[in-house]
């Protein structure tokens, strides 16, 4: 097992730390090396490949992104721009770095930033704007951009509020839709996935329903479902939101978060990228991201405050006995550099 260097965002006014910079060791369990104040609720967060940048959303009624260099024990600000819409909640990079994309989830809507030389947002060259919705009126009463995934030079956009994922082009700025994937009637669309030795298939968990879906581009541009499965325990029957989604490294299993179920179901991957029957794991309270790296699972509990370290087996996850508390991590992504 290796060591890990991991980020962790949160919920957290800019006078509180945020901003984690934590190492996982699996001999000696974990560290905080750093805890940063200053971004508005950064509860998702990216890091530049190439320059030493790092990303946060402010997930506010007045969305932004916001881009930090790290110094120490401080986050200095690099600049800010204006997502174009409320509770902005994912970020992605283009293949080549120089434009970033965000969702904003009650805005219902896709930003394009363009990025400078260094990485630093320039200005908004685009916003996208659904307007559907679905039947679950508590829930999907309107569109609610969930996420900006990139597939193969598009970018693919769940939105829970009206049942669909989309895929994007970026021309020099601007998006053009290339596919509209609909989704079943009230299953919520949240996260993609794709498999690097299947690249015509798209993964896509459900918050609403807990399932997955899996879609093949049988031609550019058109979509079509393979199989959809559940990715609840058998006779799970309470409230539930599912939230992330990974492959393990190797490809040979999918790993789903569920948050009420309070586990992670573990799928194999069959040689066509089909998907094989479940193992359940129970895990922290409220799991909505974990981090796969190598052999190891890290999950954060929103509701209690902690992330624990795992290993994925043949019959499901086993718990590693190391935990570390943190408020409300909601986001984990693995350090860069």
């Amino acid at each position: 097992m290796e060591k890990i260097e991991f980020w962790v965002g949160n919920y957290a006014a800019p006078d509180r730390p945020g901003v984690f910079r934590c190492a996982f060791d699996p001999a000696e369990g974990f560290t905080v090396r750093a805890a940063y104040a200053g971004p508005a609720n950064p509860s998702f967060l990216l890091e530049h490949p190439v320059f030493p940048v790092l990303y946060t959303v402010e997930e506010t009624e007045d969305g932004a992104v916001s881009a930090w260099k790290p110094e120490g024990e401080q986050l200095a600000p690099l600049g800010r721009v204006m997502t174009g819409g409320a509770s902005p909640c994912h970020l992605s990079l283009s293949a080549d770095g120089r434009w970033l994309y965000c969702a904003n989830y009650t805005g219902g809507s896709v930003a394009v930033i363009r990025l400078d030389d260094k990485g630093v947002p320039a200005e908004r060259t685009d916003l996208v704007r659904h307007h559907g919705r679905g039947p679950n009126t508590a829930r999907q009463e309107k569109a609610h951009a969930h996420c900006v995934y990139p597939y193969h030079g598009r970018i693919g956009v769940c939105d829970l509020g009206e049942d669909r994922i989309y895929l994007y082009e970026n021309r020099e700025g601007k998006l053009a839709e290339t596919a509209c994937l609909q989704a079943k009637a009230g299953s919520g669309p949240r996260h993609l996935a794709s498999h690097p030795a299947h690249p015509d298939k798209l993964y896509c968990v459900a918050e609403l329903s807990g399932g997955v879906s899996v879609w093949q581009e049988t031609a550019p541009g058109r979509f079509e479902k393979r199989q959809e499965v559940s990715a609840l325990p058998e006779g799970f029957s309470g409230e539930n939101t599912a939230a992330a989604i990974r492959f393990t490294e190797d490809g040979g299993r999918l790993l789903v978060s569920q948050r009420g179920a309070d586990g992670i179901a573990v799928m194999p991957v069959f040689p066509d990228g089909r998907l094989g029957r479940m193992s359940w794991s129970s895990c922290v309270r409220g799991p909505r991201d974990f981090l796969v790296c190598g052999d190891t699972v890290l999950a954060g509990s929103q509701r209690d405050g902690e992330i624990r370290a795992y290993r994925p087996e043949a019959d499901g996850l086993r718990d590693l006995g190391f935990r570390l508390a943190l408020p409300e991590p909601v986001c984990i992504q693995k350090a860069l550099r």
